[in-house]
């Protein structure tokens, strides 16, 4: 889907320039502003996700999933500016009109460019998120929310435009205005989506919920107390667990083995196969 994100991208991105330049709209030339951000984190997904699925070797014990999660954070970040930059712009704008400066209207090509991205961005999101949440891959996610950002910049565009062209030049200060809207709209899901990936980065743990699902699981296990110490964090799509147990101080080291080996493969069951646990055996 990234790929042809990219070529949706680049095609959007050459009209709504034009456009807006031709059609003389604020609100459009900040949305092809976004398009290309859209361009450019695209771009950081592809290498992210390609160098995520790169095998573990002896410098990265625990993979490369942080890579997919810096990509995921620089399409965070990549929207954040953006969404400050057209917010910065929009509102100058304003002041300048409450001022007495005239803004001359655009015309209907910027209308219309605006529509057509709105139905291409939707699309792109719907896809995409789709992709993403079947691979449980966050950048893809990420990268999903921006399209979704963008139709709504777009749709803010066209609110704009369709109201300055259909109202008369007194309502032209509508296309800054709405150009300001969809900029706090862009910068909440940015937030959204660095919130998510920095707390990754900074091996957040997980949830509360899980730590006692993870807990409950050790519990199933007869020969399993006091499960205790209990770490989480994830590394990419990773998850990784380290918990201590108590187990019967006479027990055969084999079978302690081969019991901590099961608790091992439920909790991948649960996780996924990837999931790294180390569990330490402690006498009851």
């Amino acid at each position: 889907m990234t790929w042809i994100g990219i070529v949706v991208n680049v095609v959007l991105m050459a009209v709504k320039f034009l456009a807006g330049f031709l059609g003389n709209s604020q609100a459009m030339i900040a949305d092809a502003v976004h398009t290309f951000s859209d361009f450019a984190t695209d771009i950081a997904v592809l290498v992210g996700i390609h160098l995520s699925n790169k095998p573990k070797d002896t410098d990265h014990a625990y993979g490369h999933g942080k890579y997919e999660t810096l990509a995921a954070t620089v399409v965070g970040a990549g929207l954040m500016l953006v969404g400050l930059k057209l917010g910065s712009n929009a509102l100058h704008t304003i002041v300048d009109a409450i001022g007495g400066q005239p803004i001359k209207s655009p015309s209907v090509i910027a209308f219309w460019a605006a529509v057509l991205s709105v139905a291409a961005k939707e699309w792109l999101y719907r896809k995409t998120i789709t992709v993403g949440r079947a691979t449980a891959n966050d950048s893809v996610i990420a990268n999903a929310w921006d399209h979704r950002a963008d139709a709504l910049s777009s749709a803010g565009a066209a609110a704009g435009i369709g109201a300055a062209i259909f109202f008369g030049d007194r309502w032209a200060v509508m296309d800054p205005i709405a150009a300001a809207l969809v900029s706090l709209l862009m910068l909440k899901v940015a937030f959204g989506i660095l919130k998510d990936q920095l707390g990754i980065l900074v091996e957040r743990s997980l949830p509360e919920e899980i730590h006692r699902e993870i807990e409950s699981i050790s519990l199933s296990f007869p020969d399993i107390s006091y499960p205790h110490n209990l770490r989480t964090r994830t590394v990419g799509k990773t998850v990784v667990i380290d918990l201590h147990v108590r187990m019967d101080p006479d027990m055969r080291v084999a079978d302690a083995h081969a019991i901590v080996s099961g608790l091992e493969q439920k909790l991948r069951e649960r996780f996924g196969e990837d999931t790294i646990t180390t569990v330490h055996i402690e006498p009851r």
